[in-house]
């Protein structure tokens, strides 16, 4: 039994994969004279104003220079000195994630006059651009503020691009999307919900400096993904102190309440989102921080059918149900006094939900060839939903058609469930560049998505009460949430080592995935009993129906199936510059996947 819950486990967990993760942009481009000829050697500084942060790099024999590893946005000042001519100061240069700014100067020597300085830049969004590495779309700052979005969830920016039919990008699955932050896994790795973990909203828009959707990325270091690669970098903090804050609500009175002439009162709503960001120098050019914190709370209608009572007879209304209010007060009395167990009210209750982030980051210029930086991020969220009406398992259908939350019944509150979505996350990088020619990529990060169900009522049975052959009432704890959890932990490792070999870029890069899921699901861990009336309850006669779920382990505590999950990947890539306009790209890519503690699956002997 253990290894087939094992097996269909493995089964079910939508594989891992190691994932495209891109978190800088970089400087290229070719310095020359006036004649065309390249200028080998000439100095090439560009200084991020908000920060000061400084990257340095020299033309190579072919004129050609390059700087990785830079941060995202700007602006940027690019400054080029070269002997015998006159330095050149180029001012407000953006430059994209993933995307390459290209720069190409004409200098003219010293001692001559300056008639003309010729400067140009190519636009990354240009087809004719060598230097594009497949169809992408970047959505920066400014435009996040400009994207209308209530939900505030990554999927309200990802649709802009032009691949994009909702969460779907480029004809995949939305699950076949892959989402990163920082380097981090941002994905729902289980599976199970929508395809962004913490209801689709794992992370704040106002946390978020850029985001690029990759469809066609011609990239080795990418992979993981069918749809589209979808990479964010967070915000980071600069030489003047910054900050926002913002308030959002709703309620009943924004609701309308007439249709076609006829007058309704709106059900009680409160829906509050309420944030702030603040950011700043900790040491001038040196050290930065960054922090964000967003509460989203709502308060909705829970139970909208009521009880019957004389001045209002089941049948009166379509939200009137057949117990009537004696009833199940009765019913609640009976419990509380003979067996101590609280099932809750019936009605006139609201659900309650939050979503809840929090995002740090620290940034480090460590020296003028090495930078640092480390980003935590957690949300914890929590979604209320009704008692489940389905019966599988226990071989048995309420009679005529109806069941739990049909109009002939009315459970009471401590039935319903709360899924709790989750999300962990921490990540650090180190950028280094060595000379002109090599710079270094080392990012580590961990990830845990922890998905448990949770729920109001003690531990009690599940026991279904029928009226006259059909459903009646309901208490207990919910039938599919004891016990129930999933639980994804991941660290990943990732090295990424570049040389600017004359017109040759080579990447030499490596990854490693570990991963451990567990999953745990005991359907009718506490029982579920169903009699025939209430009258059977409370004569304790044997129920018409009775299920439970019980593992064989010591003292029969419940079983998490779980299983380790392990990937690795090696990849070269060499980016070949033939001209303006024309770049060959061509990389191998390795991967292994292996399931070490699963020996169902075969993997290969490495």
């Amino acid at each position: 039994m253990k290894k087939f819950l094992l097996s269909t486990l493995v089964l079910l967990f939508t594989a891992l994969s190691i994932y495209a993760q891109v978190t800088t942009s970089s400087l290229t481009g070719t310095v020359t004279d006036g004649k065309g000829e390249t200028l080998p050697g000439a100095t090439v500084l560009a200084v991020h104003v908000p920060s000061g942060t400084r990257y340095s790099t020299s033309a190579n024999v072919q004129g050609r220079f390059a700087i990785l590893n830079m941060r995202v946005g700007g602006p940027y000042t690019v400054d080029l000195t070269y002997l015998g001519y006159q330095a050149q100061k180029i001012e407000n240069v953006f430059v994209k994630l993933g995307e390459p700014y290209v720069l190409n100067i004409v200098m003219e020597e010293s001692g001559t006059a300056l008639q003309e300085v010729v400067i140009t830049s190519v636009d990354s969004r240009s087809i004719l651009n060598a230097d594009r590495a497949g169809s992408t779309t970047n959505i920066g700052r400014a435009e996040i503020l400009n994207v209308p979005s209530i939900s505030r969830s990554v999927n309200d920016l990802t649709k802009f691009t032009p691949q994009a039919n909702g969460a779907s990008i480029g004809g995949g699955n939305y699950r076949q999307n892959n989402f990163t932050v920082d380097g981090s896994d941002f994905n729902n790795q289980f599976g199970i919900g929508s395809n962004l973990p913490a209801s689709g909203s794992p992370i704040s828009l106002d946390a978020i400096e850029e985001i690029s959707i990759n469809v066609t990325p011609y990239d080795a270091s990418q992979s993981g993904f069918v749809g589209s690669s979808i990479n964010a970098v967070t915000r980071s903090g600069r030489n003047n102190f910054f900050g926002t804050a913002f308030y959002n609500f709703r309620t009943e009175d924004e609701q309308g309440d007439n249709v076609a002439g006829t007058s309704f009162v709106p059900q009680s709503l409160n829906i509050k989102q309420y944030g702030a960001s603040f950011g700043g120098p900790i040491v001038k050019d040196k050290l930065f921080f960054f922090a964000n914190v967003e509460l989203n709370k709502e308060i909705s209608p829970g139970q909208n059918n009521i009880a019957a009572t004389p001045s209002v007879p089941f049948g009166s209304n379509n939200n009137v149900s057949r117990p009537t209010a004696g009833e199940l007060d009765m019913i609640r009395n009976y419990l509380v006094t003979t067996y101590g167990y609280d099932p809750g009210v019936y009605q006139g209750y609201s659900n309650l939900s939050n979503n809840d982030k929090l995002l740090a980051r620290i940034d480090w210029n460590v020296s003028k060839n090495h930078r640092f930086n480390i980003r935590y991020n957690q949300v914890e969220s929590k979604s209320p939903f009704f008692v489940s009406t389905s019966t599988s398992g226990t071989n048995f259908q309420f009679p005529g058609g109806g069941g739990r939350r049909s109009p002939q019944h009315l459970h009471f509150s401590n039935s319903n469930y709360f899924q709790d979505q989750n999300l962990y996350s921490l990540a650090a990088e180190i950028n280094s560049n060595f000379g002109s020619r090599f710079s270094n990529t080392l990012r580590g990060s961990y990830t845990h998505q922890n998905d448990p169900r949770s729920s109001e009522s003690s531990v009690f049975p599940l026991v279904d009460i029928l009226k006259d052959g059909q459903a009646f009432t309901t208490f207990g704890y919910e039938p599919f949430t004891f016990g129930n959890l999933r639980d994804v932990k991941t660290y990943s490792f990732t090295d990424n080592f570049s040389m600017n070999l004359g017109n040759h870029q080579v990447t030499l890069g490596g990854q490693v995935d570990l991963s451990t899921i567990q999953n745990g699901f005991q359907r009718f861990g506490t029982g579920n009993y169903i009699f025939a009336s209430w009258a059977d309850f409370v004569n304790q006669a044997k129920p018409i129906n009775y299920a439970i779920t019980y593992s064989l382990s010591p003292n029969y505590e419940q079983a998490f199936p779980s299983f380790k999950f392990r990937q690795y990947a090696a990849y070269l890539q060499d980016a070949f510059t033939i001209g303006s306009r024309l770049k060959l790209t061509a990389g191998l890519r390795v991967e292994l996947p292996t399931y070490p503690d699963v020996p169902e699956i075969q993997t290969h002997p490495l």
